[in-house]
């Protein structure tokens, strides 16, 4: 079942959130959504037949929210490298600005949710393979970055980038724009291709 993203599904999901940050998911009944997002329960059941459909659709949500954040900056006539740059300040910037995606995105992918999804990555639909996956597989084929496995660089790129928004959230740092250049400058250092 599909879900059109309404003002009224874009409230629950709004919502579910909210109370996921504070609650986690074993925390935050269906009653506690419907009460926070004013509606009534029958009306989140009629867009959600149960909690895993909502979480899974909150995860398409949060997802296409989070990609349109971190590629608003990014035109392809900007050198790939430039590209790079770009898009982790934005996903840098997305997970200290926007609390309850980050609290959500956490959950989620230490969650039987998660494993839920991850046979479906390779099909078409919401849970294809990912935006960001996708550019670093451009950066490959462009050779601007190197022939590694593109789950490594992922996870070098989105740990350090979600690292560095957590040291700032939780006060460990201050935003510096030259030592968030440094750290994108020894991810790109690392994998950029040299000819």
């Amino acid at each position: 079942m599909n879900v059109q993203f309404t003002d009224k599904t874009e409230n629950i999901f709004k919502s579910t959130l909210s109370l996921i940050k504070d609650n986690g998911f074993h925390g935050t009944p269906m009653s506690q959504i419907a009460k926070h997002a004013d509606v009534a329960i029958g009306t989140i059941y009629h867009y959600f037949p149960s909690k895993e459909n909502l979480i899974l659709h909150l995860f398409e949500y949060c997802r296409k929210e989070l990609y349109a954040f971190i590629f608003q900056n990014v035109h392809p006539s900007m050198p790939y490298k430039e590209q790079f740059f770009t898009v982790f300040r934005s996903f840098s910037k997305f997970h200290i600005e926007q609390r309850e995606y980050s609290c959500f995105f956490e959950q989620f992918y230490n969650s039987p949710y998660h494993e839920m999804i991850r046979t479906k990555e390779h099909e078409e639909g919401p849970y294809a393979q990912n935006a960001f996956i996708k550019f670093i597989q451009a950066g490959i084929a462009d050779k601007a970055i190197k022939p590694l496995n593109e789950q490594i660089i992922c996870a070098a790129y989105i740990g350090a980038a979600i690292t560095y928004a957590k040291n700032i959230v939780y006060g460990r740092n201050e935003h510096n724009e030259q030592e968030l250049t440094d750290l994108i400058t020894i991810i790109w250092d690392g994998i950029k291709y040299n000819d």
